[in-house]
């Protein structure tokens, strides 16, 4: 497998109680984030209770099963997945996250994007595995990652039409706190940093497709094509085509 971690299937289980978990064995790992209740599982012959908050993974080829009743309602994110040999393989089989927020928003995320595209799947439950190595060390700093997050969701919606309030929502803060957060971390607040990322990814897409100046503003997130066009020259000091010309012509020039 080329891919350090592939999604295969995800998804949210809910139970209203008097549960246990089926008895099987799949050729493919899972990972558990225990989100309400307790569940009472074994893997061959290691018993566990997984409480909210809690994760646990599941290797391939092992029988894990339900040993106990939950009673109580139950709730759970759960996503079976393949990994590249040796990679993550350091995760205890059953521990309890630190910042479970962030996690839970990146269970989310995967959600969403696994209906699209299996790449986008990969990329987002590959995300989720980082976020998860990092809340796992001892050394985890939780401010630095989730600002790493907000940056890495900016990027995967630039495209469409984002503000700082969708942002602070999405992540559940306030939307000045989360300004401020950014700013600490980058130096500037979140809606000069998307809209530098707007410009970033502009000048990359002039400079290496052939698409038009239109299409290249509705891939950074502009519904409105002359506002894109003021907001370039604003940013940069020229117009996108002179920018394309130039760097063009500069090339030609190398050659």
């Amino acid at each position: 497998m080329s891919k350090l971690v592939e999604h295969y299937l995800c998804g949210k289980f809910i139970s209203e109680g008097n549960w246990s978990h089926m008895r099987r064995s799949m050729p493919v790992h899972e990972m558990i984030l225990m989100l309400e209740g307790e569940m009472y599982i074994a893997e061959d012959q290691e018993q566990y209770v997984v409480r909210a908050h809690d994760l646990l993974f599941l290797q391939a080829g092992r029988t894990h099963y339900g040993y106990q009743i939950s009673d109580a309602p139950v709730s759970f994110y759960w996503v079976h997945y393949g990994s590249a040999q040796g990679t993550f393989c350091n995760f205890p089989t059953h521990a309890s996250i630190q910042v479970p927020s962030m996690a839970n928003q990146l269970f989310k995320q995967l959600l969403h994007v696994s209906s699209f595209s299996s790449d986008e799947a990969d990329a987002a439950a590959l995300l989720l595995f980082k976020e998860l190595e990092r809340n796992l060390r001892t050394d985890y700093r939780p401010h630095n990652a989730v600002v790493d997050h907000i940056c890495k969701w900016v990027d995967i919606h630039l495209h469409t039409h984002i503000t700082v309030s969708e942002i602070a929502e999405n992540f559940n803060f306030n939307k000045d706190y989360i300004s401020k957060m950014v700013k600490r971390e980058k130096g500037i607040g979140l809606k000069t940093y998307i809209l530098n990322e707007r410009m970033r990814r502009a000048k990359r897409l002039l400079l290496n497709t052939n698409a038009s100046v239109k299409e290249i503003s509705a891939q950074c997130g502009f519904s409105d094509y002359k506002l894109f066009l003021r907001t370039f020259k604003q940013h940069e000091g020229s117009t996108p085509t002179e920018y394309r010309n130039h760097l063009y012509s500069t090339q030609l020039n190398r050659l």
